[in-house]
């Protein structure tokens, strides 16, 4: 979440990833719904990202295998995703918080 990068998906440790592609969590949600994130806001570039905790690795394969998958239930993590991010941002709006911000979402 450095500067004006984007990386997608940043791996931390064997259980946890920080991924900022909402399209690429969403999948990875809908191939495997255990998987729990926190949200993480950067004050300073304004970025918000996802702290994904759990094993991504076979729910990354199944993606980019080509797997199918619902498509309505993949929206509905988008569009679940994309209100957290808007909330989280806009609570912080304005406010002397830190520079980044964790929130637990599930």
């Amino acid at each position: 979440m450095a500067g004006n990068s984007f990386n997608p998906f940043i791996i931390t440790g064997e259980n946890t990833s920080i991924i900022e592609d909402i399209y690429l969590l969403a999948a990875l949600i809908t191939f495997d719904p255990r998987i729990t994130y926190s949200l993480r806001y950067d004050k300073v570039s304004g970025r918000v990202a996802y702290e994904v905790h759990g094993r991504v690795s076979e729910p990354m394969r199944r993606y980019y295998a080509g797997e199918v998958a619902s498509l309505k239930t993949f929206i509905g993590h988008v569009k679940a995703l994309r209100s957290a991010a808007f909330a989280l941002k806009n609570s912080v709006k304005g406010e002397g918080a830190k520079n980044i911000v964790n929130v637990d979402i599930r």
